[in-house]
C-alpha cells in the first residue's frame, strides 16, 4: 500500500468515531518519542502512566480493533500495524509511530492540541467523550 492510501486508510480509522483517552495517550508517547525512536512496552507504559502493562496491552489491542473493524478499505495491515511500528528485542515488545500516523497528527490541528496536553489533562478533557477528529 502507498504511503497516500496508508495516510488516508488511517484518516478514515481516526474520523469513523471518537478517539478515547486511552488513544490519544497512546498517541501522544509515541508522537513524542518520533517515528525514529522506538520505545518498548514498559517505556509507553511509563509515558501513558499506566500501572499495568496489561492496561497498555488493553490500549493497544482496542486500536487494533478499530482499524480492523473500518469498513470500506481494503488493508494489508493487520490493526495496530498500521499506525506502528512493532518489534521484540532485548526480550520486550518495542514500538514506533508510522510516518504516515505523523504526518495525520501535524494535518490535523485538532488532534495535535489535544496532544500537546499532557497524559491527566488528555485523561479528563477527553475521557468520556473521546475527541472527534
Amino acid at each position: 500500500m502507498e504511503t497516500k492510501q496508508r495516510t488516508q486508510f488511517i484518516i478514515t480509522c481516526i474520523t469513523r468515531w471518537p478517539l478515547t483517552s486511552n488513544q490519544l495517550v497512546l498517541f501522544k508517547a509515541l508522537y513524542e518519542a518520533g517515528d525514529e525512536h522506538w520505545i518498548s512496552i514498559s517505556e509507553l507504559a511509563y509515558r501513558m502512566n499506566e500501572a499495568e502493562l496489561q492496561s497498555v496491552i488493553g490500549v493497544l489491542g482496542a486500536l487494533g480493533k478499530r482499524v480492523n473493524d473500518t469498513e470500506g478499505v481494503d488493508s494489508p495491515y493487520d490493526g495496530i500495524g498500521l499506525m506502528m511500528c512493532l518489534d521484540r528485542f532485548h526480550d520486550e515488545e518495542h514500538y514506533c509511530i508510522s510516518p504516515e500516523l505523523c504526518a495525520v497528527i501535524n494535518n490535523f490541528p485538532v488532534l495535535q492540541n489535544a496532544l500537546n496536553l499532557s497524559v491527566d489533562q488528555i485523561t479528563t478533557q477527553f475521557g468520556e467523550d473521546g475527541l472527534v477528529v
